[in-house]
Parts: structure tokens; C-alpha cells; sequence
């Protein structure tokens, strides 16, 4: 029996079969993770306007499907 895939997990699996070892090494620059840290802060203290919401959705949805693919490069890499 076959599971269906979410789109995050197809996304993530070709993502990972790529190049694993690139995969787990890869890192945010450090201005989009700085960005990213500043949406965080700001949601905590205050409101976000519509557009830094919808930024701030954007980062959360790369960062699972990165995170699905680093999970998925990892299994790969031991096999």
C-alpha cells in the first residue's frame, strides 16, 4: 500500500535527492535569517502589517519544506 504524498513531502523529496550532503549543509544567508529573527520578534511584540504576515508565512512554509528535505537527505546519506 502506497501513502499519498503531501505536496511538502514530494517538494522535500526532490529537493533532497538532488544533492543530499548540499542539502543538510544548507543554511539561510544571513540576512534572510536576520529578517526572519526580526518578523519573529516583532509578531511577539506587536501586530504585523498584512504584507509582513504574509512574508513571515512565506519563511515558515521554506523553512518545513527544507526542514522535510534535511530529514529526508539525512535517511538518504545513511543508507
Amino acid at each position: 500500500m502506497t501513502a499519498e504524498l503531501s505536496v511538502f513531502d514530494e517538494i522535500s523529496l526532490f529537493i533532497a535527492g538532488m544533492n543530499p550532503k548540499k542539502v543538510v549543509a544548507f543554511k539561510p544567508s544571513p540576512v534572510h535569517q536576520q529578517r526572519l529573527d526580526l518578523l519573529l520578534d516583532k509578531q511577539k511584540d506587536t501586530s504585523l502589517s498584512a504584507e509582513e504576515k504574509s512574508e513571515l508565512e512565506h519563511y515558515l512554509i521554506i523553512n518545513r519544506i527544507v526542514g522535510l528535505a534535511k530529514a529526508r537527505a539525512v535517511k538518504m546519506l545513511q543508507k
